[in-house]
């Protein structure tokens, strides 16, 4: 949450107030003059508590900023701007911070403590994105070192070569050369398949943390309107376990390209 959230957080205004008004009354009581003192005393009050609730708030959330940003794997390089990666993880990102606004806006205290699992999972889910991110940008320089056009057409000319070399010391040593050619050619489509992999999870994620907004929207808007009761409830279940279906996919994935990254590191330059 920037400032110009926490400036119209509700809790911090309704604090503000409260303990402002606590401060005339009590002021005004016992002063002779009465409210005509109580009442700016009760103002400063007020003015004082929402300033250090909405500089601390302020805080608080850009050491929880640093911290996501910690939680990165300092070994994978952070995707480039402009990149399909960049793209998809900052669209997750701001769809979840609009979801940790809409469920920290309920004046409800009963319904603001379930939908903090909403946010809690879907910081989860954005953890595992920036991870992701980091991969597929791994896996995407490490694809770069490889001369796949270069390879194919050395793979063409050797096969081609093959077919008029009788057996032989000649032919046993272009044979394996052949071999080099293609065993680099499949590792590039492996880490290909894997980088296509992750991308298209990253996509699915954002747009999915894009629709958890709407339905967010909706819910705190049915609770509104119809008080909550079991309809809520369901779609508040419903939210959830479609947060845990995400994580899940996301886990899958990342199993899928495991054996490709370990390959990526190997093909790395020392």
């Amino acid at each position: 949450m920037g400032i110009r959230q926490q400036l119209t957080e509700p809790w911090g205004i309704v604090a503000a107030g409260l303990l402002g008004g606590v401060g005339a009354a009590v002021v005004g009581a016992l002063s002779p003059a009465g409210l005509p003192v109580g009442v700016p005393v009760g103002l400063g009050v007020a003015g004082l508590v929402y300033g250090v609730r909405v500089g601390l708030g302020a805080l608080v959330d850009r050491a929880g900023r640093g911290a996501e940003v910690a939680d990165v794997d300092p070994r994978l390089p952070s995707p480039p701007r402009g990149s399909d990666a960049e793209r998809w993880l900052r669209r997750a990102e701001q769809a979840v911070g609009t979801l940790r606004r809409q469920t920290e806006s309920p004046w409800d205290a009963a319904l603001r403590a379930q939908v903090s699992d909403v946010d809690d999972q879907a910081a989860g889910v954005l953890a595992d994105l920036r991870r992701f991110a980091g991969q597929v940008t791994l896996l995407e320089q490490t694809l770069s070192t490889i001369p796949v056009d270069r390879l194919r057409r050395d793979q063409g000319a050797i096969e081609r070569e093959l077919r008029s070399l009788p057996a032989g010391p000649i032919r046993e040593e272009r044979q394996r050369a052949l071999r080099a050619v293609a065993d680099q050619l499949a590792v590039a489509g492996r880490l290909g398949e894997a980088r296509e992999t992750l991308l298209a999870r990253i996509e699915s994620a954002a747009l999915g943390l894009e629709g958890l907004v709407t339905r967010v929207a909706e819910l705190l808007a049915l609770h509104a309107t119809t008080g909550g009761g079991s309809l809520a409830t369901s779609r508040l279940a419903e939210l959830t376990g479609d947060l845990e279906g995400m994580r899940a996919g996301l886990a899958e994935a990342e199993r899928v390209s495991r054996s490709a990254l370990g390959e990526a590191d190997e093909a790395q330059p020392r």
